[in-house]
């Protein structure tokens, strides 16, 4: 062998040892997702001495990657809320203000990127968990479509609809955990948004004025960069309705992927979580497939919208970061949750405050997860 090709492959060999740019990323994990040696408990008490063998294979694909795994992260009971007020492992606070809610149910995920705690953080998404927080937190929040990145390792709520997201500072964190976690060697990122994107006309919608004027914003803001935007309409959508569907399927869900511990640890459960449970256990077969049809009808009627769009816009979240002495709103997840039931990938990004200095958010739905991630960056690089 010729010095010249012992050269050439003594740099290979070093190149293959080497850290790969950004790796060392510190990321932090939400609690349902299993981290070999660490509670693996889903926020619920009955499974709070359960340790995980081994990691989920996308904690795996991180560690693989050279990503350092800094801990768990806080989260509603069972990945099943908005609020991240866990009645076991505690409340966690709003990095904008203390005593208002970072969202949920990854809320842990949100407060921790928004704080400075970690780089960026896995979350899970089932009707809005990772970009709900990413609203409240000020952060960019990205799910995905259906299985790009694996749930094996994480403990569900409603399978049909559980995603594992990214939350992070910036697209580029989120791009480069993509390639890493789905193990892809296709780094090539839109420039720019590909294509016509839709405004959701949010008439007859409730939201408050401080998410309407950041929403007009947006739009606004896409013309005058000479971005071709048409306003798309889901009037015959009762959002409402919806919701409520998607809450007894995936309450129903919850049941199931939970008997054997509601079993045999009644008490490792909440009062609230096992009322909820119970209602929805109790419910005729009749009512659950008929809240299936409904949901099976909205994602027709929602894929139908936006397919003349690269993707839409929206709010993600109807209001901002509300304190934990109030009720919370019923329709935190309206807008979220349909990427979930449609299949499609979304992502958040920050918007502006409103007068009380808190974030707000708008958030791109399309079919490919880069066409979300396109527009995100386009705001991210100008605001």
């Amino acid at each position: 062998m010729n010095r010249a090709m012992q050269r050439a492959d003594l740099k290979a060999f070093i190149t293959r040892l080497a850290p790969q740019p950004g790796n060392g990323l510190a990321v932090g994990i939400k609690a349902n997702i299993a981290v070999a040696g660490l509670p693996w408990h889903a926020g619920i008490a009955a499974y709070r001495d359960r340790i995980a063998v081994q990691d989920a294979q996308c904690v795996a694909r991180l560690r693989a990657a050279g990503a350092r795994i800094v801990g768990l992260l806080n989260m509603d009971e069972a990945a099943f809320g908005g609020v991240t007020d866990n009645p076991v492992f505690g409340r966690t606070q709003n990095p904008w203000r203390a005593g208002y809610t970072a969202g949920g149910s990854s809320g842990g995920a949100g407060a921790a990127v928004a704080a400075g705690l970690c780089e960026a953080a896995l979350g899970t998404d089932t009707l809005g968990s990772v970009r709900i927080p990413a609203s409240y937190c000020g952060v960019i929040g990205h799910v995905p479509g259906p299985g790009v990145i694996s749930t094996d390792g994480v403990i569900p709520l409603a399978p049909q609809f559980d995603r594992v997201g990214i939350l992070a500072r910036n697209v580029a964190t989120i791009r480069t955990m993509l390639v890493w976690l789905t193990h892809s060697n296709n780094t090539e990122q839109a420039p720019a948004p590909a294509g016509p994107i839709g405004v959701l006309n949010l008439a007859g919608l409730a939201v408050s004025p401080a998410v309407a004027a950041a929403h007009a914003r947006a739009a606004s803001f896409l013309r005058q960069t000479g971005q071709p935007v048409a306003p798309v309409s889901l009037a015959p959508l009762d959002f409402a309705a919806v919701r409520k569907a998607a809450l007894l399927i995936v309450q129903c869900e919850a049941a199931r992927v939970h008997a054997n511990a509601l079993a045999d640890t009644r008490n490792g459960f909440s009062p609230a979580l096992r009322r909820n449970i119970a209602w929805a256990t109790a419910q005729p077969p009749s009512r659950h497939a008929a809240a299936a049809a409904q949901l099976a009808a909205a994602a027709a009627a929602i894929s139908h919208a936006f397919a003349p769009f690269t993707s839409v816009l929206m709010p993600t979240t109807p209001q901002s970061a509300f304190a934990f002495t109030a009720t919370p709103p019923r329709n935190q997840p309206d807008f979220t949750l349909l990427a979930n039931i449609a299949g499609m990938a979304a992502t958040a990004f920050p918007m502006g405050h409103d007068e009380e200095k808190l974030p707000l958010s708008v958030q791109a739905v399309a079919a490919r997860g880069e066409d979300c991630l396109a527009v995100a960056a386009l705001f991210t690089a100008a605001f």
